[in-house]
């Protein structure tokens, strides 16, 4: 699949490592990026511009846009510069091009949710579509408490702009043996989760069996994310929620919590 890029000045740092650029950059980078859908705006998120082709095919997969990379026909990344009488604010915008059938589910759902705003059922239907039913994942291997222990220094050791710029959430890919693949940072850390997710389909991962460790507390949004990328364990530093453990266990997600003293909690069907 080849992307087009208009305007872009520096597109090695927005798709990719640039060191150089991440060494000069003291503060958390933060900027709008504008999601369109064959030019039918969809969502603004705010995010750490780089990795942006792996977020928004992560946001895409995640948010139940796609399925799978091949309904992705093209992505178009655009720089736009919002002038202030105090300073010019840089803001991206990011148009997927999805096959005609995706296309068509997308403007469904998109007029279906629209009507639902103006009926009489609206809070009912608002429900509906922030806890969607989900799938439920096929069976994981079991995990080991002593393969935990390690991963909290393993996460904080793979980061790049968190050693420079601290103030970022970061999400870290370990294989189905425990070994890490790659760590993902933004100052969203459902973005981060995104790029996780998307670079996983660019690179034909599957990841049954796999782990992501994150920086954040656990939320519904994410365990929603996991499940839809088929991941098979979240990890994270901070307590889940008694929700996002309710649909964890729901959807066969094992869910697991890293204290800093206190030995891992694991939340799955098998407790």
């Amino acid at each position: 699949m080849s992307f087009s890029f208009n305007s872009i000045q520096n597109v090695d740092y927005l798709f990719g490592n640039n060191a150089s650029h991440i060494a000069l950059t003291p503060l958390v980078e933060e900027v709008p990026v504008a999601i369109t859908i064959n030019g039918i705006a969809h969502a603004v998120m705010m995010t750490t511009p780089i990795h942006l082709d792996a977020f928004v095919i992560g946001f895409a997969l995640s948010e139940g846009l796609i399925d799978d990379l091949a309904e992705v026909r093209d992505l178009t990344l655009q720089q736009t510069e919002n002038d202030s009488a105090e300073s010019t604010i840089l803001s991206l915008s990011i148009n997927l091009d999805l096959s005609p059938r995706k296309l068509n589910d997308f403007k469904r759902i998109k007029q279906a949710r629209i009507g639902a705003t103006g009926c009489g059922l609206c809070g009912v239907e608002s429900i509906k579509y922030a806890l969607p039913k989900l799938d439920t994942l096929p069976k994981s291997n079991n995990i080991n408490k002593e393969d935990l222990l390690h991963l909290r220094e393993l996460l904080f050791s793979t980061q790049r702009l968190g050693k420079v710029t601290g103030a970022i959430h970061a999400a870290l890919l370990l294989s189905e043996h425990n070994q890490p693949i790659i760590c993902m940072e933004d100052i969203g850390r459902h973005n981060a989760l995104d790029k996780i997710i998307g670079y996983a389909l660019m690179n034909n991962i599957d990841l049954h069996n796999h782990s992501v460790v994150m920086s954040s507390r656990c939320s519904t949004e994410l365990i929603q994310k996991a499940v839809r990328a088929g991941l098979s364990r979240l990890i994270h530093l901070a307590s889940p929620s008694t929700l996002a453990v309710t649909l964890a266990k729901r959807s066969n997600l094992t869910l697991i919590h890293l204290p800093k003293k206190d030995e891992p909690r694991i939340f799955s069907l098998s407790e």
